[in-house]
């Protein structure tokens, strides 16, 4: 939001620019400027000091404590500054009095007091620090700047007054101007912080004006060109009336300390002008020849041009160490920005990663990569399971002696229940080496600074990645580990849930056996096999008898533990490669592929036949459910539905002949 300029703040800037155009043309003669000069000074002084309190009053509701601090005492300055004024026009009503500058003590005790209250505001207004360079540069460029302005005062202040009979009051104010100079150089330099930094530049140059006006008014003296003098003045206070809009712009917009600023560079262009300046005042003063006050100026132009030296001196020091530090940051960014593709490659390949070895060699691969420029790094994923502390395998390793660390095992005593509560919580774990850690086995691998990461998400708790080097990790590879862990933890929990919910979706979840979509799955390519090999594809499909009056006579939960029996009989009485699947109910099928010839069928039948006539035990109870069975062959051209259908067919024949009997679908009844 825009702020408007203040009507005082206008009417005195129009006030000061009419002063400014009267005694820069000198009208009306010296008698007409002194007292037009002093009749407008009070009015024109109350601005800047209304202004200051009115700054002042706003800071003390929403500005920071240096804002405060700063206009409170510039506003008892500028209200100084009015009384000293005031005193001025006092003395030209009633003595009649035109000097300038005034002889009056009360008026120059005043003008002190101005200086005092001024310099302490700008010493006491904090700096923002903005400085890359050595605190030693900064010295120098503020010695540099001091020094020249005591040139300037002793050639124009000091020296002509040296024969005078009061030249105390010449050193007290010579001091003065030299500590304001110190106070404006410091913000200068170091950037104002919690108050207007565009109004301490108005007070900067302020600053400067009133040295300048100080030199003038002894230079001038006597030459008749005083009214220039005057002419200065009305720029000093112009500048002033800026500074006090400044400060209340910045309050108005409640900027606040905190708030971000534009930074600039470490260099400053000022101390240059200062020896500009001072050569400048040299080349003047040897116009009139080489004398005392000439051989202070040549003094204080070599002195310059000594600490310009030490300067750069200083300044090439300081930018070699800002190149060495650049580089090293240059090279941490392209580290970074390694770290960051590996980590990017690695998260696109998890994303295309359904099994949870490829993971595991992903992960350990990548962990190597980022680890590369660390010294003996070697990197491995164990897997553990928190219920089994005896289940940990190191199932994949990269770096130093790989090889040797793949596949080994740790003995379930070797791990503390305590360590593997403190990993399934997912703390990482930085030690010395594995013995410190109370695991034996692998503290043959390391016993150098070893780094545990759990991988884990949610309750799902998956392994481990072990991270052992020489020497500890830096601390932004530790945060790229992070970064991996949380990466390969998710991918293992997307592989977990693809693998639970592909269960699920094939897989009977009472017994464990497939449901029909694995059957149909799993006899389809038995089907395609049988094709390329011409060796028949053989289906048993079976139904247990009597199973309805046990889920009657004992209850739902007795059928639920004799399906699970029967389920487990049935994977002994089949081989490895054949597939049992539970339809529903007490139907089971059993597909065995790869027969030679129908009796490899009746065998498994047989088998089948004899371990569901075994009774199961049901408290003092004993269970039969003996088992009809439908077989069934494929024949060139058979799809699955008609090959389970044949062998549908089958199983009713051999049920209508009583449990325990098995029909071979186009054959005879048989009983095992």
């Amino acid at each position: 939001m825009r702020i408007r300029t203040p009507r005082v703040a206008l009417a005195g800037y129009a006030l000061a620019a009419v002063c400014f155009v009267v005694h820069l043309i000198g009208l009306g003669g010296w008698d007409f400027q002194i007292t037009a000069y002093q009749v407008m000074s009070p009015l024109l002084s109350a601005i800047p000091a209304v202004l200051a309190w009115r700054g002042w009053q706003a800071a003390r509701r929403t500005g920071p404590p240096a804002a405060r601090r700063h206009l409170r005492l510039t506003s008892f300055a500028w209200t100084l500054m009015v009384f000293s004024s005031g005193i001025h026009l006092w003395n030209l009503v009633v003595d009649g009095n035109r000097g300038y500058p005034s002889s009056s003590a009360l008026a120059l005790v005043c003008e002190l007091g101005v200086t005092v209250l001024i310099v302490a505001a700008l010493l006491t207004t904090p700096i923002r620090q903005r400085w890359s360079a050595s605190r030693l540069r900064l010295g120098l460029d503020m010695s540099i700047v001091l020094l020249a302005g005591a040139v300037f005062l002793w050639y124009f202040l000091v020296d002509p007054q040296l024969g005078a009979t009061a030249p105390v009051w010449a050193v007290i104010r010579t001091a003065g101007v030299l500590i304001a100079l110190f106070a404006v150089t410091r913000l200068w330099l170091g950037g104002a912080a919690e108050v207007s930094r565009k109004a301490m530049r108005f007070a900067a140059l302020a600053a400067v004006v009133q040295l300048a006006l100080n030199v003038m008014q002894q230079a001038l003296a006597g030459t008749g060109h005083l009214h220039l003098a005057l002419a200065t003045r009305q720029v000093f206070i112009a500048l002033l009336i800026m500074a006090g809009v400044a400060h209340l712009r910045k309050l108005a917009h409640g900027e606040s300390a905190a708030a971000p600023v534009a930074t600039r560079g470490p260099a400053s262009l000022l101390p240059y002008a200062a020896v500009a300046a001072v050569d400048t005042l040299l080349v003047f003063a040897l116009l009139d020849g080489l004398d005392a006050r000439t051989w202070t100026v040549l003094g204080g132009a070599l002195s310059l041009t000594a600490l310009v030296a030490v300067r750069q001196i200083v300044g090439l020091r300081d930018n070699s160490r800002l190149v060495v530090r650049v580089d090293a940051g240059m090279r941490a960014i392209r580290e970074a920005m390694a770290r960051e593709h590996i980590l990017s490659d690695l998260g696109t390949a998890l994303l295309r990663t359904t099994e949870a070895a490829q993971v595991h060699r992903l992960a350990a691969d990548a962990a190597a990569t980022l680890l590369e420029d660390c010294a003996g790094a070697r990197t491995a994923i164990i897997t553990v399971a928190p219920e089994n502390a005896g289940n940990w395998t190191v199932v994949h390793a990269s770096g130093a002696d790989a090889v040797a660390l793949a596949g080994t095992e740790i003995p379930g005593h070797a791990v503390p229940a305590e360590l593997l509560a403190r990993l399934a919580s997912g703390e990482v774990l930085t030690e010395p080496g594995w013995a410190k850690l109370g695991v034996g086995g692998l503290d043959r691998f390391d016993s150098r600074p070893l780094m545990l990461l759990p991988l884990l998400n949610g309750d799902r708790f998956f392994g481990v990645l072990s991270v052992g080097t020489d020497a500890d990790l830096p601390a932004d590879v530790v945060k790229s580990l992070q970064t991996l862990r949380t990466q390969v933890s998710l991918a293992l929990d997307s592989v977990a849930l693809t693998a639970e919910l592909t269960m699920r979706a094939m897989h009977d979840m009472l017994t464990g056996l497939g449901n029909r979509a694995l059957l149909r799955d799993r006899l389809t390519g038995a089907l395609a096999r049988s094709r390329r090999t011409g060796r028949p594809v053989g289906v048993l499909l079976l139904d247990l008898n009597g199973f309805k009056p046990v889920n009657d006579t004992y209850g739902h939960d007795a059928g639920d533990m004799l399906l699970k029996v029967v389920a487990e009989r049935l994977k002994v009485c089949v081989r490895t490669e054949d597939t049992v699947a539970r339809l529903g109910g007490d139907e089971f099928v059993v597909v065995a592929e790869d027969l030679r010839e129908l009796a490899d069928a009746l065998r498994i039948a047989e088998r089948i036949v004899a371990a569901l006539n075994e009774p199961v035990l049901h408290g003092e109870h004993e269970l039969r459910t003996p088992a009809s069975i439908g077989i069934a062959l494929s024949e060139a051209g058979h799809n699955p539905d008609d090959v389970l259908r044949h062998a549908d067919t089958a199983m009713y024949t051999a049920k209508r002949n009583g449990g325990g009997r098995f029909h071979v679908h186009g054959g005879a009844i048989v009983t095992a």
